[in-house]
């Protein structure tokens, strides 16, 4: 059993994250609770698992008494109990029955508005994906994904993009004790490319894998541009890799055989206090679909959706000026230019971060702990000085650079350019697994579609359609995809 680690308080009526903070990636499998850092020096040292749900008394005056506070203790791979309110989660366990007919056997895993679930349709007796949104989650996405099932649909079945977009299959909505919630049932996929990277301790893809992986995801991002469609919140956590055809109709005790008992932890609460109504009673954590390590992965394996919607949307009906995805491939325009509209060159941006991080050991602008500041650095390092009116806005410029841009060195440590990076995170990762590495050829067609990719300012960007006419993804990228395609098309015989 895991030990149960930090605290999550929940008061009884409405929900909020201490500091506003969102869930945090762990390294093993899921997330943790909301995370805020304790500022004992100018570093972050530390990091609790904090959230509450504060309670109101009667007379509608919010209380302050720490006595109506309930701590649960936060569990590894766990959503945030303290989630589990009016607006929040909706309560489920293995064995529940959704809409008369979605069987809950296992959890898939969490995010900050949904928790997401395998099930078997007792219907069509298969097995497939449920996500669960909060009550307080708008119902955009599902919204999203029956346009995109439109627009596929006329396309045919000669359009690449769609294929890598998720199939819904049915939406419904469920009454708890908390709201009511919207489900999407979609397609199991095995996890996504991240969680399959932390699992094997982040050993790199073999090429092959990875150039398959990058085309499948500027094919899935040129189709959403082509149809006027932003995606917002392009990052390894929304790629999924694909289960195979066959697991899908996996009966009850070929699941188990092949994955196991869902694993399942006690909901606790500190100082024994019972858990209130619409908080589960114990806690599943996500179900791992066997796999072979990252680098052991072949084409067969390379298939993969782009999902979650939930950031989505079309700038020529609706404007968004917050960008939503993690701080080390946040494009540097919802920094600096916040009152600005995003569009379509905001997921450029994140598109080249996520062919990166496909293609090497780490992401280009992670850092142990990512900030605004510490991403900002990273992209400093990388591109070069930012363009003079960001700038002069970023004030702690002065504590690592010089007024034209060259880094301050206080150490022996590297600089880390594009040359560098390239070297350390992608040939000295393969290297290490001893795996084949990338040519000089490659490398300069990679880093010749990348660079236009990332700059700084969007209106210098390129196009998506000028990243699949690129010569890296037509001379390196595109063949792999297609002897993945030749591969797909065999086994479904």
């Amino acid at each position: 059993m895991r030990r149960p680690s930090l605290i999550a308080c929940r008061r009884q009526s409405f929900v909020f994250s201490l500091l506003g903070l969102p869930a945090t990636a762990t390294p093993s499998r899921g997330f943790r609770a909301s995370c805020f850092p304790l500022h004992l020096t100018d570093r972050p040292l530390l990091r609790r698992a904090v959230s509450k749900v504060a309670s109101q008394p009667p007379d509608g005056n919010e209380a302050a008494d720490l006595d109506s506070v309930i701590c649960f203790h936060a569990i590894d791979d766990a959503e945030a109990f303290s989630r589990y309110g009016p607006g929040g989660y909706h309560p489920i366990v293995v064995g529940d029955r959704l809409n008369g007919r979605y069987r809950i056997l296992n959890k898939l895993g969490h995010g900050s508005y949904s928790t997401v679930w395998l099930a078997r349709d007792e219907t069509l007796q298969r097995l497939v994906a449920v996500k669960v949104c909060t009550a307080d989650a708008s119902p955009h996405e599902s919204e999203i994904l029956h346009i995109l099932s439109s627009i596929s649909k006329a396309d045919g079945s000669n359009v690449s993009g769609p294929r890598m977009l998720p199939t819904l299959l049915s939406t419904f909505r469920v009454d708890g004790p908390n709201g009511t919630h919207t489900c999407l049932v979609t397609e199991v996929t095995r996890c996504s490319v991240v969680a399959a990277k932390r699992r094997s301790t982040s050993a790199p893809l073999m090429l092959p894998v990875a150039r398959a992986i990058a085309a499948q995801l500027i094919l899935a991002v040129d189709y959403l541009h082509q149809n006027g469609f932003v995606h917002g919140d392009l990052h390894l956590g929304n790629v999924l890799l694909k289960l195979p055809q066959e697991s899908h109709f996996w009966s009850d005790e070929e699941l188990l055989l092949q994955c196991g008992e869902p694993e399942l932890e006690p909901v606790q609460a500190f100082d024994d206090q019972p858990i209130p109504s619409g908080v589960p009673s114990v806690a599943t954590l996500p179900i791992w679909f066997p796999m072979g390590e990252t680098n052991e992965l072949t084409l067969s394996d390379a298939p993969i959706v782009l999902a979650d919607f939930g950031e989505s949307y079309r700038p020529s009906q609706e404007s968004k000026f917050t960008c939503c995805t993690p701080a080390h491939c946040r494009p540097p325009e919802s920094r600096f230019e916040p009152t600005k509209p995003k569009s379509f060159s905001s997921d450029i941006w994140t598109l080249a971060c996520a062919v990166w991080a496909t293609l090497a050991q780490r992401p280009l602008f992670d850092v142990f702990w990512c900030t605004e500041d510490t991403a900002t650095w990273m992209q400093v390092q990388t591109l070069g000085k930012l363009p003079d009116e960001w700038w002069e806005k970023w004030d702690a410029r002065v504590n690592d650079f010089t007024e034209d841009g060259q880094p301050l060195r206080r150490d022996d440590g590297p600089v880390y350019t594009f040359d560098y990076q390239f070297e350390d995170a992608m040939q000295g990762g393969r290297r290490r697994y001893e795996m084949e590495t990338m040519g000089s050829a490659e490398k300069e067609a990679l880093l010749g579609m990348l660079r236009p990719m990332l700059a700084y300012k969007p209106e210098q960007r390129c196009s998506v359609r000028d990243v699949v006419a690129s010569e890296w993804m037509t001379k390196y990228a595109m063949p792999e995809y297609e002897r993945m395609r030749a591969l797909e098309k065999n086994e479904a015989r």
